[in-house]
C-alpha cells in the first residue's frame, strides 16, 4: 500500500506550510531519509526528508501551494501501484487540481515547470550581471536538461524564488551565478533591472497604442499603483498573529530610561577579554538578554502565559529576540538565558541570526520562548512600543543608546542613556508588578556586575 507524504508539523505555531520546491519528480526513486521537498513555514524554509523508500507515485501539491499541516501532499510506493485516489504511477488523474509532475507548477503565472537541473557555467552579460537564458537550448542556456517527457527543476534559493514571484520574473529564463548555477537573489534583481531598462527604452521609442479603456491617470485624488504582491509567508503569519494579539490581549505600557554608562564600559572590557580567547563578540543586546533572564527569574509572574482559564508560570527562562528579514520577522530563542554566560548568549544569538538569514531556523530554534525582546536601537529609534508575541505575557521594546545631558546632584552630566518600554498583558500582570519588573531590570543594567556573578567568563 502506498505511503502518504503529509505536510509535517515543524513548529508549535505552524498551521500550514508553503511548498517551495520538490527535489524529486513523479516516477523518481526515493530513499528513506533523502530530502524530498522544501517547505516554507511561519519561521523559515526547511528541508523535509522522505519517511519511506520507493517510487514517488503522485504529487498533489506543487511549489507555491499553501497546504495545511497533516494534509496529504504526495504518495510513495511501488512502481505502478494503485494509490488512494484511484490512479497509478505516472498517469493518475485523481487528487487535487494542484497535482503536478515534479515541480511543474510554477510560482509565476503562465510559467509551466520551473525548469532545470544544474545550469552550465553562468554566462555573464556585458555588464557583469546574470544572463538571460537563450531560448534554443544551446550553450549558455539555463538548460532544461531533464529526461525527455519529464520536467526538470530550477536550482534557485527560496529567497530568490519569492523575490522573482513578487516581481513577476520568469525564473526559467535566468542563468544563476550561485554555486552550481543556482539562482540567487542578486540574479533576480539584475534581470528585473534589465527588463525595466529594456521596457523604458522601448517606451521611449515606440508610441503605445491607445487602450480600449484608458486607465485613470495619476493626479490629484488618485493613487498610482507601483506593485501588487500577495501577503504570504512570514509576513502573512506575523500579520495574523499580531492582529490577533493587538485585538484580543489588553496591552498596557510602561517606559523607563536607563543609564547605560557602566554597561557600555563593561561591554568594552568583555570584548577585549573575549578577543584574546576566541570568544564571541558581546553586543548590547546580548547583555540585555542576560539582564532580562535574571529579572524574569525574580518575577515568575512575567515569565508566564494564559492557557484557557489557567495562568502557567514557566520553570525555564527562554528569551526570544526579534530578527528582521526581507519578508518578515522571526523570533529565535535563547534557552535558559538566566543560566548562560554573556559569552554563551553572544555565541547563541550570532548562530541563530546567521541561521535565520541563511538556511533557516529549525524547530529547536523557536516557538518555545517565554519572553521576547525587540531592539530597534540599531536603526536610530529612540523609543517605541511593541505588540506582545502570544502566548507570552510581555515583550520589551529597546531603543538606542545615546549620549544625553542628565542632571546629577545639581550638575549636568553627559550619560549614555537608553529607553526601554514593557508591553504587558493586563490579564496576567498588574501595573505594580510590571513597574517592579522594569525597575529591577533597570537596576541590573545600571549595576551590570550582576551579569557576571557566578560565571567563569567562558
Amino acid at each position: 500500500m502506498a505511503t502518504e507524504v503529509i505536510m509535517p508539523v515543524l513548529g508549535m505555531t505552524m498551521e500550514s506550510g508553503i511548498i517551495v520546491e520538490w527535489m524529486k519528480n513523479e516516477g523518481d526513486a526515493v530513499s528513506e531519509g533523502e530530502v524530498l521537498f522544501n517547505v516554507e513555514t511561519d519561521k523559515s524554509v526547511m528541508e523535509v526528508e522522505a519517511k519511506a523508500s520507493g517510487t514517488l507515485l503522485k504529487i498533489l501539491h506543487g511549489p507555491g501551494d499553501d497546504v495545511p499541516i497533516q494534509q496529504v501532499i504526495a504518495y510513495i510506493g511501488e512502481e505502478g501501484e494503485t494509490i488512494a485516489d484511484g490512479g497509478t504511477d505516472g498517469d493518475s488523474d485523481g487528487g487535487s487540481d494542484a497535482s503536478t509532475t515534479g515541480a511543474a507548477k510554477s510560482d509565476d503565472a503562465g510559467t509551466p515547470g520551473e525548469a532545470v537541473q544544474a545550469a552550465p557555467s553562468p554566462r555573464q552579460n556585458g555588464q557583469g550581471g546574470p544572463a538571460m537564458a537563450e531560448p534554443d537550448g544551446q550553450p549558455g542556456h539555463s538548460g532544461q536538461t531533464g529526461l525527455p517527457g519529464q520536467p526538470a527543476r530550477v536550482k534557485i534559493s527560496p529567497k530568490a524564488r519569492r523575490h522573482a514571484r513578487d516581481l513577476g520574473v520568469s525564473i526559467e529564463n535566468i542563468v544563476g551565478t550561485g554555486p552550481g548555477g543556482r539562482i540567487v537573489f542578486s540574479d533576480v534583481e539584475a534581470i528585473a533591472a534589465q527588463a525595466g531598462a529594456a521596457s523604458a527604452s522601448v517606451s521611449a521609442t515606440t508610441p503605445a497604442p491607445a487602450p480600449a479603456t484608458a486607465p485613470a491617470a495619476s493626479g490629484p485624488g488618485s493613487k498610482g499603483v507601483q506593485r501588487r504582491a500577495p501577503l504570504s509567508g512570514l509576513r502573512k503569519v506575523a500579520a495574523t498573529r499580531l492582529a490577533e494579539s493587538a485585538s484580543t490581549v489588553p496591552h498596557f505600557y510602561l517606559t523607563m530610561d536607563v543609564d547605560m554608562t557602566r554597561l557600555t564600559g563593561l561591554r568594552e572590557q568583555l570584548i577585549g577579554y573575549g578577543e584574546k580567547r576566541g570568544l564571541a563578540r558581546v553586543s548590547v543586546n546580548d547583555l540585555i538578554i542576560k539582564a532580562a533572564g535574571i529579572t524574569l527569574r525574580a518575577f515568575p509572574a512575567v515569565n508566564a502565559s494564559l492557557e484557557g482559564s489557567e495562568v502557567v508560570e514557566y520553570a525555564d527562562v527562554n528569551v526570544g529576540f526579534a530578527v528582521a528579514l526581507d519578508d518578515g520577522l522571526v523570533v529565535p530563542v535563547v534557552a535558559s538565558a538566566d543560566q548562560k554566560s554573556v559569552f554563551e548568549i553572544a555565541a547563541a544569538t550570532r548562530s541563530l541570526g546567521e541561521k535565520a538569514r541563511g538556511p533557516g531556523l529549525g524547530p529547536e530554534d523557536y516557538g518555545y520562548g517565554t519572553f521576547t525582546i525587540s531592539n530597534l536601537g540599531m536603526f536610530g529609534v529612540d523609543q517605541f512600543t511593541a505588540i506582545i508575541n502570544p502566548p507570552e505575557a510581555a515583550i520589551l521594546a529597546v531603543g538606542r543608546v545615546k549620549d544625553t545631558p542628565v542632571a546629577v546632584d545639581g550638575k549636568i552630566e553627559i550619560k549614555a542613556m537608553m529607553s526601554i518600554t514593557l508591553s504587558s498583558d493586563h490579564r496576567l500582570i498588574d501595573g505594580a508588578v510590571a513597574g517592579q519588573f522594569l525597575a529591577h531590570l533597570r537596576d541590573v543594567l545600571e549595576q551590570p556586575l550582576e551579569l557576571l556573578i557566578g560565571q567563569d567568563g567562558a
